[in-house]
């Protein structure tokens, strides 16, 4: 049965796959392994940044909360989009600053020249600003995978609707370095990824 025939009712429980990794290289090798198989991103998530994981289940290991409802979750986003968003920052910035810097060095020395130059000089150091921030995201990712695996491992969570799916998620999780890899029953949260 397909995901968007699948009844309310029918949503209320459903099947996961669950898998452990040592490295985000498997991590990452197993996400692309199940969205080239038919699973949508939707169906991909991941443990919670640290701080939000221990405020629902405490500095538990990884294995002790793979199969946990309380384990708090978060949507997969792939690299591609946090690439595409980084680009969209820095050029945003770098425009808004380059204009902001023509407009102000225009209105107040009425020059065309100085005005390019100040937008040019202005639009790069925004620029500069947003790769701080890019910076700061990192720094952040790399936290989370830290963290997950002073925990044991990085969790992958894959939901699943009928047997074949459920073969395919743990073949790919398998393939790609994953362990203890099983399926599990687990009811619809309100705050889970859709």
């Amino acid at each position: 049965m397909e995901p968007n025939k699948i009844t309310l009712e029918q949503r209320r429980e459903f099947s996961e796959v669950v898998g452990l990794f040592d490295s985000m290289d498997n991590l990452q090798s197993a996400i692309d392994d199940l969205l080239t198989h038919g699973f949508d991103r939707s169906e991909i998530s991941l443990l919670a940044e640290d701080a939000t994981a221990r405020e629902k289940v405490g500095a538990k290991r990884s294995v002790d909360i793979e199969d946990s409802d309380e384990a708090p979750r978060i949507s997969y986003i792939e690299n591609e989009s946090l690439n595409e968003g980084k680009a969209s920052l820095i050029g945003l910035l770098f425009y808004v600053g380059a204009i902001a810097g023509a407009i102000t060095v225009w209105t107040i020395f009425g020059s065309f020249a100085e005005a390019i130059f100040a937008g040019i000089v202005t639009g790069m150091v925004a620029s500069l600003i947003g790769v701080g921030v890019i910076k700061l995201i990192q720094r952040r990712q790399r936290n989370w995978a830290q963290a997950q695996l002073a925990r044991g491992g990085l969790l992958l969570w894959a939901r699943t609707w009928t047997e074949e799916h459920e073969r395919a998620a743990m073949n790919a999780m398998q393939r790609n370095g994953g362990h203890d890899v099983h399926v599990h029953t687990a009811e619809h949260r309100p705050d889970d990824p859709d």
